[in-house]
């Protein structure tokens, strides 16, 4: 049951971020597929960040905690995977199949050398 509300817990503080930092990027009148980009960005290096520094906490009595809070809960919900999926079913449905293309490998390369970015400046 604690796992659970560790999950929970990071969760509406990843769902309150998120909210919070589309509405701020919203002002800069960016598309909403570029919003998603970012924010899935972020928490990708965010996440990769994270997994890298974890493991200097091994020994610390709620680990196992610590990650399910931010690696499940906060960073799982800051992503937007499912906003992800519905812009790319909603080109889909335009016909745009090129742009949908395009958005789902800038968004998954990207995303990959973000992680591997904060992953690797964490290891240092």
């Amino acid at each position: 049951m604690s796992e659970i509300l560790f999950v929970s817990i990071g969760a509406i503080l990843g769902a309150n971020s998120r909210f919070r930092i589309h509405n701020k990027l919203a002002k800069l009148n960016l598309n909403k597929y570029s919003l998603i980009l970012i924010i899935n960005t972020f928490a990708s290096f965010s996440l990769g960040l994270f997994l890298s520094l974890v493991e200097h906490f091994r020994a610390f009595d709620y680990y196992y905690q610590l990650v399910l809070f931010f690696s499940i809960g906060f960073f799982g919900s800051l992503s937007t995977f499912s906003s992800f999926i519905y812009d790319l079913f909603d080109l889909c449905l335009q016909l745009k199949f090129f742009r949908a293309l395009k958005l789902f490998f800038i968004s998954v390369s990207v995303g990959i050398i973000a992680f591997a970015f904060g992953f690797f400046l964490g290891n240092q």
